[in-house]
């Protein structure tokens, strides 16, 4: 993952960039080594099933394979939207596509720089339902 360095506030594409390459390196699913740097002290992931805290926490659910509401997630395209809350911190609501056992979601991320670089403070999965198809006057599916 490349990430590159911020200034004293991130810059939106910056954020932006650090969620595709997690979603990008979770899918191919490299080492918890290569993830564990972006993690922002204080980590919280809150999943449907768990909570997570902190970095041995992750580390320990992401080698049990028990990790696909992240790891089966992939942005919809124009679904990450990014705002600055603080100049150390930013809010990524991230709307992610269902596929296969992963239903859709929205994915709530809290980054927030640390030494100066952005790293991952929360990640929140909120399952949202897929939408209804709708129906004719003769009840045939649209």
């Amino acid at each position: 993952m490349n990430v590159p360095a911020a200034r004293s506030t991130p810059p939106t594409a910056t954020v932006e960039a650090l969620v595709r390459d997690w979603y990008e390196a979770l899918g191919r699913g490299v080492p918890a080594e290569q993830l564990l740097p972006h993690l922002a002290n204080g980590l919280r992931i809150d999943l449907p099933t768990t909570t997570l805290r902190g970095r041995q926490e992750f580390e320990r659910w992401y080698r049990t394979g028990a990790c696909r509401p992240l790891t089966g997630a992939r942005p919809e395209p124009g679904g990450i939207q990014v705002h600055m809350q603080s100049p150390v911190h930013a809010l990524a609501s991230v709307a992610v596509a269902g596929a296969g056992d992963v239903p859709p979601a929205r994915h709530e991320w809290w980054v927030v720089l640390q030494d100066g670089v952005p790293r991952i403070r929360t990640i929140a999965v909120q399952p949202r339902t897929a939408p209804h198809p709708t129906r004719d006057v003769q009840g045939t599916e649209r």
